[in-house]
């Protein structure tokens, strides 16, 4: 049985994802395809657009054949924590054989190969003189992302210097770069599989063509004016971009449910703001004194999450880590719960979200070769996780379960907490 994995948000599953999804079966020559995906949160620190139950169901129509949760301690953290714990998940699964990741880069032409391999090298050793270079950096007032590129240029002076920069500006090509990272440090013996990321770039704005990004179906969703008579009316600008059935799929959704944005926590995001405020935030993952002390001093001027993020960011602090960690705030994530957990394998279960009928097999398969628990049910942790920190872990999980069913019911009216409740999806 020949198993290929692949680690994805989804957020919304669109024509890129399935052609990924295509390559990597045919590539790999895959019986079986095993997608571990964010559950409600996402990594850029905001809730999924849809909840994570439409988005499996969405994958599953498309290709995959069993969807496992990657858990919001983990899939709202930086790319090397979201990286590690997916491949952590994937290697204790014990049958997955390679792993599928898309890049901006394709590493398989010997000079931008020659140029990855360096990277990873200084990716896995980090240097004495590499993280002095990358303090200056710092030090500096450059972004990590900015000063982590700087540093790296810095100390591969005799490599394609374009090639280099076009691998380190690009969030694929980093994420690739982790990937390779967290297997390489656990001597998994799991194969990595590039395909090239097709259409536009992962931030592009622009909603044409076949392959538009997820953020540009996203920002299209967020700036239409409200339907008054049906939802057909939406399927031209996105019936290009995205399979029918995950258009579909959305359309459904959202008569009964709304899509949600990372302003859509603004109010409880507030409340714990100033709840928490006599203690510091420095506690909390992401966050640091001085970014606690920010935080404090610029309370007062608070009017939304974006808004808040946007004050709070500066030339050395990036948009998105400070999303982050507001959405650490507001899931009580703390710098804690990173460092026990990443010491213990990165999460004590494996919550399937959804598989194939066709799949079953793989199923059965799994539970013989898994070193984690299999959960399918959200009552089966009462029995299965019997060590204290294990069911706290899996508490931290429901929680932010709870807050995303308590920003839908804000935002509309309408309670999805029984949806979160079902069964796993099965097609």
């Amino acid at each position: 049985m020949n198993i290929t994995g692949i680690i994805a948000e989804y957020n919304p599953f669109h024509n890129g994802h399935a052609h990924q999804l295509t390559r990597a079966r045919t590539e790999t020559d895959a019986d079986y395809i095993i997608i571990v995906m964010s559950g409600n949160f996402v990594q850029r620190g905001a809730p999924a657009l849809l909840d994570k139950y439409t988005r499996t169901k969405m994958a599953l129509l498309e290709g995959a054949d069993l969807v496992i949760e990657l858990p919001a301690l983990w899939s709202s953290a930086s790319a090397e924590y979201f990286a590690g714990a997916g491949v952590s998940l994937l290697n204790r699964l014990g049958c997955v054989d390679t792993l599928c990741y898309g890049c901006e880069t394709p590493p398989g032409q010997t000079a931008s190969q020659n140029v990855y391999e360096k990277l990873l090298w200084f990716f896995e050793n980090e240097t004495p003189q590499y993280k002095k270079q990358l303090s200056d950096a710092l030090t500096s007032g450059a972004s990590y992302a900015q000063a982590r590129q700087n540093a790296l240029l810095s100390m591969l002076p005799d490599c394609d210097q374009a090639i280099a920069m076009e691998i380190l500006k690009n969030p694929n090509n980093i994420l690739a770069l982790e990937y390779q990272k967290a297997l390489a440090k656990i001597s998994s013996p799991i194969r990595v599989h590039p395909v090239l990321r097709q259409g536009e770039g992962y931030h592009s704005s622009h909603l044409s063509g076949s392959f538009a990004s997820a953020s540009a179906i996203r920002r299209f969703l967020a700036s239409r004016p409200a339907a008054k008579n049906g939802f057909s009316w939406q399927q031209a600008p996105l019936k290009h971009a995205m399979p029918a059935s995950a258009l579909r799929l959305l359309l459904e959704y959202e008569r009964s449910y709304p899509l949600l944005y990372e302003n859509d926590c603004s109010h409880m995001l507030h409340y714990c703001l100033l709840s928490h405020a006599a203690d510091g935030f420095a506690g909390y993952a992401d966050c640091t004194p001085d970014l606690s002390n920010r935080i404090l001093k610029h309370l007062g001027g608070y009017t939304g999450f974006s808004g808040f993020c946007t004050l709070l960011k500066s030339k050395n602090l990036a948009y998105t880590r400070v999303s982050r960690m507001l959405t650490h705030i507001l899931l009580d994530i703390r710098q804690s719960d990173y460092a026990y957990w990443r010491s213990h394998s990165y999460m004590p279960y494996a919550k399937v979200l959804g598989f194939r009928k066709d799949a079953r097999s793989l199923l059965t398969h799994l539970k013989k070769q898994t070193s984690v628990p299999l959960l399918t049910r959200a009552a089966d942790a009462r029995n299965i996780l019997t060590a204290p920190d294990d069911k706290a872990f899996f508490q931290k999980q429901v929680f932010a379960d709870a807050v995303y069913e308590a920003m839908a019911l804000e935002k509309s009216g309408r309670n999805i907490t029984q949806r979160h409740r079902q069964q796993i999806v099965i097609v």
